[in-house]
């Protein structure tokens, strides 16, 4: 997408959307189109997609209109599940790398493939104790994160053709696995969030830009507003310019603060 130069500068604000007693799960918008339809999906390991027809639908948890459910013929493993143009793209519980392309109107499996480079061996994440393999979906399209060799290692980021599901390119990243819970891609750029045993206050100590430009030492302290526990997952939604939460059977949104990058020196 062109002209994506913006840098995440603040996390301004959180709104509670949904309570649930689930402390894990994912719940999103289509990525990558204007669909109103709020997809909620829960735990981290499981086959059944609740759809809802908006917003409005999904916080009042009305009757009218139902929610559909959408089960599977496939269960995701971990939190990092995201839908991008129609699609549910997620970690198929039975492999250790194998990512899903799932057609969610014709409810079948569309294409799949196995992450290359190690991806799945280890958490991603220190404090999500079930996601190997966590997916995002930016202004740039699809991208996945997993660790490199070793236990706590580095984040290694891959850039994902959403169409033919094949690897564009990788990166190692010097964001560590250790203490974190969380990342996101924000305009082609990863934020990793990361907390101390799992508890507040949850801060972004590492970005890694692939295109080298931004550099860190430029950014502000970027703190979330205080939540006790870790997140389960942490997407941000390219469309609406907000990232979607789950922190402790709490679904949540974080409006962005943003500014144009620097340009280079």
């Amino acid at each position: 997408m062109e002209g994506c130069d913006n840098m995440l500068v603040g996390i301004k604000s959180l709104k509670i959307v949904k309570k649930t007693m689930d402390t894990d799960g994912s719940w999103m918008k289509d990525a990558a189109s204007n669909s109103p339809k709020v997809y909620f999906l829960i735990g981290s390991r499981n086959n059944t997609v609740w759809e809802f027809t908006n917003m409005r639908a999904f916080m009042e948890d009305s009757t009218k209109p139902a929610p559909r459910k959408l089960i599977l013929t496939l269960s995701w493993q971990g939190t990092g599940q995201v839908i991008h143009k129609g699609f549910l793209f997620f970690h198929n519980q039975e492999t250790p790398n194998e990512i899903i392309k799932y057609n969610l109107q014709k409810r079948t499996v569309e294409d799949r493939m196995p992450l290359p480079g190690g991806a799945g061996r280890a958490l991603v994440y220190q404090h999500a104790p079930s996601t190997y393999i966590d997916l995002a979906v930016d202004e740039h399209g699809l991208w996945a994160i997993h660790t490199g060799p070793g236990i706590y290692g580095h984040l290694v980021l891959t850039k994902i053709e959403p169409d033919t599901l094949s690897v564009e390119h990788s990166w190692d990243t010097p964001c560590r696995s250790q203490d974190a819970e969380a990342s996101f891609l924000l305009c082609g750029v990863l934020y990793v969030v990361y907390s101390s045993g799992g508890h507040g206050p949850h801060r972004i100590s590492c970005v890694f830009d692939p295109l080298g430009t931004i550099i860190e030492e430029t950014l502000p302290n970027l703190f979330f507003p205080r939540r006790q526990r870790s997140h389960s997952m942490i997407h941000y939604n390219p469309r609406d310019k907000q990232l979607y939460a789950w922190n402790d059977g709490n679904q949540i949104i974080y409006k962005l603060q943003t500014k144009r990058k620097l340009p280079q020196a």
